[in-house]
């Protein structure tokens, strides 16, 4: 019978788990009826001919159990709470800089102190995303998110009790600071907790939820004052931290400082008993020990696989941001005042923000199934329409004024459709795909590098878009924004690498063979 079994699990090709053993010789409990229950023919494939599977065996051929995979998403989700607060910290001054100009604040910054609201920031997150490489190496992702709530907080407290416009500039750099280490810190986490299945799902979650944030504080600004839009952006943060507590480290991060039983805890929480945890913590293994233990030497950069993702990862930024999206979602309720639109600025905020949603939404569904190159390029498209529409009504009521009487809802949908358009590619797709190029030696780095330089962007687009409106008007600006839109169509068909449905392993073996010109699929 031992021989005949094992012939039979030999000619039909299956393969046990490392944790399941059959010993009929020492066991024959483990065997059904080993003389009328074995199947005529050796190539017969159900285990159950000749195999008791009790309750406790029937996860080798059972699926992961849906308990385990809810447990995978709830830290995915509990983790996206933060890139709520990113979004609340990164348009807060849409709302409250219009608040402020009411009777009842007691600070009214004119146009040059609002752009320096706006703006500020951006510059606290640039050095956010900097520290954000070194945090996430130090103290874990996890860790790294707990840790960065403290001075979150205690940012929110100081524009909600602010008396001068000093304080505010200093607590919007200390929020700045905090949201740049959580767009390196997050993504990385969902990246490293997810597996390749729903990895694109999950990480164009990130932006999803920024958004969500962004909706989120448009609300709340159209019925509390700017003071106390502070506050909930503060308990937000708590929120969050406290529904973090419980979950898991990143098992990857854990593995490379050598914490392997914290490992083992962390795979079994997040995908079940019934995974390949011994298979998945070699592969981490072997993972690391293929990388030199120090720090990055300088002779690595000439390596493909850290040249060429941050090449890519720094142009999606760049495309990313001066698309012109940062400088229209910060000063969203005054574009809407300055061109005249039909519906109250506050509101029109509101309804571009549930746009985007909705769009961020979308793209999280499609990213693993229409690909990310292929997103990015429709966003670049309809951002271009978009901002040519908006910008020829915009110098059109420059001619004529009395258009804005009959096309008052252009504005609106010009705007509707913009964010819609950067929603489905440009919003989530950089994030994901410059956690997903790069190897994990060099992920610190390249992330920190990219978010930094993202960061800047956004500064240099916030600040300055003022003082180009005043130089080139509203609709020289917006014709400016879809010139580079254009330009990321060419970038992402020609040069950019699709990541859809391929591991993070085999990305990087494209990136050691392919050439920095030469064209991706």
């Amino acid at each position: 019978i031992t021989e005949y079994v094992n012939d039979a699990f030999e000619d039909s090709e299956l393969q046990l788990s490392k944790v399941v053993s059959v010993n009929v010789e020492k066991d024959l409990t483990w065997v059904k009826n080993p003389i009328s229950d074995l199947p005529e023919s050796k190539s017969n494939k159900n285990l159950q001919n000749f195999v008791d599977t009790t309750e406790s065996e029937k996860c080798i051929e059972e699926p992961i159990a849906l308990l385990h995979i809810r447990k995978m998403y709830l830290a995915a989700f509990v983790v996206l709470l933060f890139a709520v607060c990113m979004g609340m910290t990164a348009t807060y001054s849409a709302t409250a800089t219009v608040d402020m100009g009411k009777p009842h604040s007691t600070i009214k910054p004119d146009d040059e102190e609002i752009s320096w609201i706006g703006s500020l920031m951006a510059i606290g997150a640039l050095f956010g995303g900097f520290a954000a490489s070194f945090l996430t190496n130090y103290l874990g992702r996890k860790g790294t998110l707990m840790f960065n709530t403290i001075p979150s907080v205690a940012g929110w407290c100081m524009i909600a009790y602010a008396d001068t416009l000093g304080m505010i500039y200093a607590a919007r750099i200390v929020t700045g600071f905090c949201t740049g280490v959580i767009s390196v810190a997050t993504p990385m986490y969902l990246v490293e907790i997810s597996t390749p299945e729903v990895r694109g799902l999950l990480g164009s979650s990130f932006q999803l939820f920024v958004v969500t944030g962004v909706l989120f504080i448009a609300g709340l600004g159209s019925v509390l004052t700017w003071r106390h839009s502070a506050v909930a952006s503060a308990i937000t943060c708590l929120v969050a931290a406290a529904l973090m507590v419980p979950m898991p480290e990143s098992p990857k991060w854990l593995i490379s400082k050598e914490k392997r039983n914290e490992a083992k805890k962390a795979i079994i929480f997040l995908q079940g008993k019934e995974f390949d945890t011994e298979g998945e913590l070699y592969n981490m293994e072997e993972e690391i020990k293929s990388q030199p233990k120090s720090s990055v030497q300088l002779k690595e950069l000439a390596y493909p696989e850290f040249y060429k993702p941050l090449i890519y990862s720094v142009l999606l930024m760049f495309f990313q941001q001066f698309s012109g999206v940062n400088a229209i979602m910060f000063y969203c309720a005054k574009i809407f005042e300055n061109a005249k639109s039909s519906m109250d600025s506050i509101q029109a905020t509101i309804v571009v923000a549930v746009v985007q949603v909705i769009a961020t939404l979308a793209a999280s569904l499609l990213m693993d199934k229409a690909g990310r190159k292929i997103l990015l390029m429709t966003s670049s498209v309809f951002m271009a329409i978009s901002l040519i529409i908006f910008g020829g009504f915009s110098f059109a009521k420059y001619e004529d004024e009395t258009i804005v009487l009959k096309y008052g809802w252009v504005p609106l949908l010009c705007l509707m459709s913009f964010i819609a358009a950067f929603s489905l590619g440009f919003g989530p797709a950089p994030w994901l795909m410059v956690a997903e190029m790069t190897s994990a030696r060099f992920r610190g780095v390249i992330s920190g590098s990219a978010t930094t330089l993202n960061w800047c962007f956004v500064f240099m687009v916030t600040k300055l878009y003022h003082a180009e409106e005043q130089l080139l008007h509203d609709f020289g600006v917006y014709f400016s924004y879809s010139v580079i839109c254009v330009i990321s169509i060419f970038f992402t068909y020609f040069w950019l690498p699709e990541t859809k449905g391929k591991t993070l392993e085999e990305i990087q073996e494209r990136f050691r063979k392919s050439s920095i010109l030469s064209v991706q699929n």
